[in-house]
């Protein structure tokens, strides 16, 4: 099925046409995911001419400031590669090494980003499940119950907490058996947790799951108190013990995490240890780090939310499979028609299932804050959606066939972790910059757009640019590991020109001044163009 082609007002672009039409047809899934094959197929798709290149010229725009920067921060000739694209001309304007593989770091979200909106689409959601495996009666589930989840990218405590309580409004007072938890709808790729940095506590280095609650995190706030540090951790976790063995010590606050070191402990990660020193001149400092396994979370978050509630719940926490049939008769009945579905009975056993939210906002948090693990999940997504598996190799050939429909050619570039976390990966900037002109000329380019951090405002750029005239003037996704320092998204120039932008930097300590301050310099000269 085709995507129409639509028309949408933004506050900051305002695009007053849809340069030609939208060429080949996208992918289309039902509303939503469901187990074993998936209806969906790419369908034969005429690919986007390519755009006009530019007249040879003595200074493409922006080249003149890039090696200029390049000479004054005193960074190698040819660490930088810079495109650009006229965007209302469909003209390439700048292509600067701009065929030289690079590595992304966190500008290769935009791919999974892209693909999701133009396949999925803005309304698609995650569905989170709960299963009696048991009888119900009075009240009483004289059984198991089994969560079931698909990989809501933002199944947070809020929602665990809509979840606990659409079950007690479905009559579930009392759980005689196991919580058992079924996330074998996802496939994710086994990491190390500390293989990227030695950080595998960060939450940037959380493995997806298809039922994971509230990213795992803890956050620990603590305090002077009378002669020692009080530690408050939030939100409850039984299973998870502290071991507090810091010291108050006078002096104001101050030093990198205020002289707090804090570790999770075992292969459960049911262990937080503190140590170190705390200021007395600190009145409050917090610091979050992933803590148990997805399961124990669960179950932990699950028993505290169901008893606070008035449920009652004193079984055990086992891992758990949808029975095969019993999957297959849901999807059947998710499928029908919305007036189908009012004439049929759902399945008895299914007592609740739980929308994420939609497409759009979860595409817009993982834009705005750059997240690892949701843009995992998306990627899991689609291969479960259109590969059969939601495994990352079946994500990535996914992800390859719909922009290859597009006729951006994805095809020699590397592409290991859907996050960028991975520096040997590569990208060409001008394939990078491909995307972005596709995503421009989509209709799904205003939610596209409004998922990039705006320089200057919102997002991973509330603090850069803002002394600029590039404030407010671009909607920008950045990717930093060390020894890069990238940049990519859109311009409004001074003169009310639109442009598609890519710089892509490679040296040594560039992800710290040298990168932002090179950046700087060349989306001002582009302004100013």
């Amino acid at each position: 099925m085709a995507v129409r082609e639509q028309k949408s007002s933004m506050a900051l672009f305002r695009p007053g046409w849809w340069g030609g039409r939208i060429l080949g047809t996208l992918l289309a899934l039902q509303s939503s995911l469901v187990g074993g094959v998936f209806a969906a197929e790419f369908q034969g798709a005429a690919p986007l001419e390519a755009p006009a290149a530019a007249a040879p010229v003595a200074a493409a725009p922006g080249v003149d400031a890039l090696q200029r920067a390049l000479k004054s921060l005193r960074l190698p000739e040819g660490s930088a590669s810079l495109w650009v694209l006229d965007l209302d001309r469909d003209e390439v304007l700048t292509a600067e090494a701009a065929e030289r593989p690079r590595p992304p770091a966190s500008l290769v979200k935009l791919l999974p980003m892209g693909a999701a909106l133009l396949s999925l689409g803005p309304a698609f959601r995650w569905h989170t499940e709960a299963w009696a495996e048991g009888p119900l009666r009075d009240g009483v589930l004289q059984g198991d119950l089994l969560l079931w989840g698909e990989g809501d990218p933002f199944f947070n405590d809020e929602a665990l907490y809509r979840f606990v309580s659409a079950l007690r409004d479905a009559g579930v007072s009392r759980i005689e058996g196991a919580l058992r938890v079924d996330g074998t709808a996802l496939s994710p790729t086994a990491r190390p947790r500390d293989a990227f940095d030695g950080q595998g506590d960060r939450l940037y280095n959380l493995p997806a799951h298809a039922l994971l609650p509230n990213f795992t995190a803890a956050t620990v706030a603590l305090r002077p108190g009378a002669g020692a540090v009080e530690a408050q951790v939030s939100p409850v976790l039984p299973s998870l013990r502290i071991e507090n063995r810091l010291k108050l010590v006078p002096g104001p606050c101050r030093g990198y995490q205020r002289g707090v070191a804090i570790n999770v402990l075992g292969p459960a990660r049911d262990a937080l240890r503190l140590e170190g020193t705390f200021p007395e001149g600190c009145q409050r400092y917090a610091l979050t780090r992933s803590v148990l396994t997805p399961e124990r979370y669960l179950g932990d978050r699950f028993r505290v939310l169901f008893e606070a509630l008035g449920g009652e719940w004193e079984g055990a926490l086992a891992p758990g499979t949808l029975a095969a049939e019993a999957r297959a008769e849901a999807d059947a009945f998710d499928g029908l028609p919305p007036r189908a579905r009012e004439q049929t009975p759902e399945p008895a056993a299914r007592l609740l299932r739980q929308p994420s939210p939609p497409l759009d906002e979860i595409v817009w948090r993982l834009g705005k804050y750059s997240n690892n693990v949701m843009t995992t999940q998306l990627l899991l997504t689609l291969g479960r959606a259109y590969g059969g598996e939601g495994s990352e190799g079946a994500g990535w050939e996914v992800l390859r066939e719909i922009y290859g429909a597009e006729g951006v050619d994805l095809g020699d570039a590397v592409l290991t972790h859907p996050a960028g976390l991975a520096r040997e990966d590569r990208l060409r900037p001008a394939q990078l910059g491909a995307v972005l002109r596709l995503l421009w000329r989509s209709p799904r380019m205003p939610e596209f757009l409004h998922a990039l951090p705006i320089a200057g405002v919102d997002g991973t750029l509330r603090s850069r640019f803002e002394d600029t005239p590039v404030a407010a003037q671009a909607h920008l996704k950045t990717g930093t590991l060390a020894g890069v320092s990238n940049v990519a998204g859109y311009l409004r120039t001074r003169q009310g020109r639109r442009l598609a932008v890519v710089l892509m930097l490679a040296a040594e300590g560039v992800e710290r001044g040298l990168g932002p301050s090179l950046q700087e310099a060349v989306l001002q000269a582009l302004w100013a163009d």
